[in-house]
């Protein structure tokens, strides 16, 4: 044990020298989680006032009809109506966003509404415009619904509640809290995840490959320590770094939000709630069998390259292949169960989640840090097998 930790202090010293694994350990996630939040929070929340706030151009073909429905669309809010606009041109008008929607009232449609029928209009909209601007002219068209259907009641003498049976009482079986901590728990891992790897992949490659490159590898074997204990003090090191960095990318986030003044209070003090010392020994927990599997898989080939480049090239594909279990985690309807907690990655990404909520069930938890650990397991051994190989050593 002594020599692990001599030959861990050592490396470590020498990892924290690097000014790659510094950045991709420390500034990064502090730097650049807050800075993608903030700018990605500050556009939404200027096309939401933008769109919110802008006045709206509806193109309208009244075919002669519609004279009521057209007037409760003026009475919407900054609505200017545009008439005149050629049928065939309306589509690429919108969508080119000469207008920023177009609606079409069928000939027959007052004959139609007197009738006590459906009048048929055609509604023209961009779904890549802001919900909002949808949002605000649906208001209007209903608002002329609503109108013709209580007039229509109302000559018949019956009450709107004939054509409403039931009434519809919600209840969220989540708290605001806890709805917030599953949306919040579904990204945060997306972040710390992949910044626990990528603070161990440096560190993991400078180690091994970096050593082989520089000429010391045959230096270091030479130390009163088996190839074991050698092994494990550099494993502890790519640990170290890759759990920092998970750590890292959390704070970031929290201040990002702290710092952003619109941010609501709820997910404050869901922020809060994850920066509790129960939460982020629970998240610790998980990140150290995990990054001890990331480990696992990198150091294999870190030590099979010949050189960092190679490396490199090799190992940065697994990135890709960590963001799909995480992408699926944050999918609606993916929950923890007995199937979900054996599959690397997600199982991290699902248990954060409900973590992060309070909603945890702490059985599936010891099924979710079991896989971990077995996987953790699975790749020392990986490790130990090609440290132990003399041509991979000395393979230049």
């Amino acid at each position: 044990m002594k020599n692990i930790f001599t030959i861990f202090k050592k490396e470590l010293t020498d990892v924290l020298r690097d000014k790659r694994t510094l950045l991709a350990m420390m500034v990064f996630p502090l730097l650049l989680v807050p800075g993608i939040l903030s700018i990605t929070s500050s556009f939404q929340a200027s096309q939401s006032d933008k769109a919110m706030n802008k006045e709206l151009k509806i193109g309208v073909i009244a075919n002669g009809n519609g004279a009521d429905f057209v007037k409760s669309l003026r009475f919407g809010r900054d609505i200017k109506i545009v008439e005149g606009v050629p049928e065939t041109e309306l589509n690429e008008l919108v969508k080119g966003d000469s207008l920023d929607a177009g609606i079409v009232i069928s000939t027959t449609f007052d004959q139609t509404i007197r009738a006590g029928k459906s009048g048929t209009v055609e509604y023209y909209f961009s779904s890549t415009d802001a919900p909002e601007i949808k949002k605000r002219i649906e208001g209007s068209i209903n608002f002329y619904k609503n109108g013709v259907l209580t007039d229509r009641l109302d000559s018949l003498g019956f009450d709107k509640s004939l054509i409403e049976p039931i009434n519809v009482i919600e209840k969220n079986v989540y708290t605001p809290e806890e709805s917030i901590g599953k949306l919040v728990g579904g990204f945060l891992p997306y972040i710390f995840v992949l910044f626990c790897l990528m603070g161990a992949m440096y560190p993991t490659i400078d180690l091994f490959t970096g050593e082989k490159e520089r000429g010391t590898i045959e230096t270091i074997l030479t130390v009163p320590a088996n190839r074991l204990e050698i092994l494990l003090g550099k494993m502890g090191v790519v640990i170290v770094t890759g759990v920092t960095s998970g750590l890292m990318a959390i704070i970031g986030m929290y201040l990002a939000l702290r710092l952003n003044p619109d941010a609501p209070k709820v997910i404050i003090n869901v922020i809060n709630n994850v920066l509790k010392p129960s939460t982020i020994a629970l998240i610790v927990a998980m990140l150290i069998p995990l990054t001890t599997f990331f480990g696992g898989i990198m150091i294999p080939v870190a030590i099979f390259a010949k050189t960092f480049k190679e490396a490199q090239s090799m190992i940065q594909p697994g990135v890709i292949i960590v963001i799909l279990p995480l992408v699926i985690g944050m999918m609606p309807g993916v929950e923890l169960n007995y199937g979900t907690a054996l599959i690397p990655i997600l199982n991290v990404a699902l248990a954060s989640k409900e973590i992060i909520a309070g909603t945890i069930d702490y059985s599936m938890l010891i099924v979710v840090f079991v896989s971990l650990i077995s996987l953790a397991a699975i790749g020392i051994v990986l490790s130990i097998k090609q440290f132990g190989k003399e041509s991979n050593i000395l393979r230049a």
